[in-house]
């Protein structure tokens, strides 16, 4: 079998694993509940998924920020930033929009496209960063300008800066600046190393294929 039907495969999965997640009408409470509980555990919405398993870029309406850089030999680093899926509180209240950062690699001489094909892909969160603390410093000693200040993380030994205030800066938030930011984080004198938190998308498809119809 080949990549190209692999892939065919693979999104056929996803696509009915979607499905199945949004809908389940048909199914048992307890189906329901593990059904609702695989799709509250995945970071991105469902046509994030689709797209990079098509290998094609992401445009539209949706990328709102975006830089090239190239790299010796010609191959081409595409990063954007996107909002991410929506979520809500048990009580059904909408919760506040997170974002998501892609990095599109492109091979030399492959045109900068939706139809790609895309060489490999990195997603994480854009909206914060984990932080490790050096030995006898506490997370509230890490804060920003803009006002935001790291805490404990639950169920993970880091701590977690989340940029809500960051974002909302007057002029709109500088994505360009991210990953300068977190290169800054690293210099603080309280931090041993800080990283913006990273997606596991494959793990992510693998899991709406492991419960999408046999």
């Amino acid at each position: 079998m080949g990549q190209r039907e692999r892939f065919v495969i693979f999104l056929v999965g996803a696509l009915l694993g979607v499905v199945v997640l949004l809908g389940g009408k048909s199914c048992g409470s307890e189906k329901k509940q593990q059904l609702r509980a695989v799709r509250s555990s995945l970071s991105m919405a469902p046509m994030m998924y689709d797209f990079a398993v098509m290998q094609k870029g992401f445009y539209g309406k949706y990328v709102l920020f975006e830089q090239v850089a190239e790299r010796e030999g010609g191959a081409k680093v595409r990063t954007l930033v996107t909002g991410g899926t929506r979520r809500y509180s048990p009580e059904g209240k909408e919760l506040p929009e997170e974002h998501i950062l892609i990095k599109e690699s492109y091979a030399a001489g492959v045109a900068l496209a939706e139809a790609g094909p895309v060489a490999s892909y990195e997603f994480t969160f854009a909206d914060r960063i984990a932080i490790k603390l050096k030995p006898g410093h506490q997370a509230a000693e890490v804060t920003l300008q803009s006002g935001d200040v790291a805490s404990a993380w639950s169920g993970h030994e880091e701590s977690l800066i989340r940029l809500d205030a960051w974002r909302k800066l007057p002029g709109g938030a500088p994505w360009g600046n991210l990953e300068t930011l977190v290169r800054e984080l690293n210099g603080h004198p309280a931090v041993a190393e800080a990283r913006l938190v990273r997606i596991d998308w494959r793990a992510e498809a693998d899991l709406i294929i492991a419960h999408s119809p046999k």
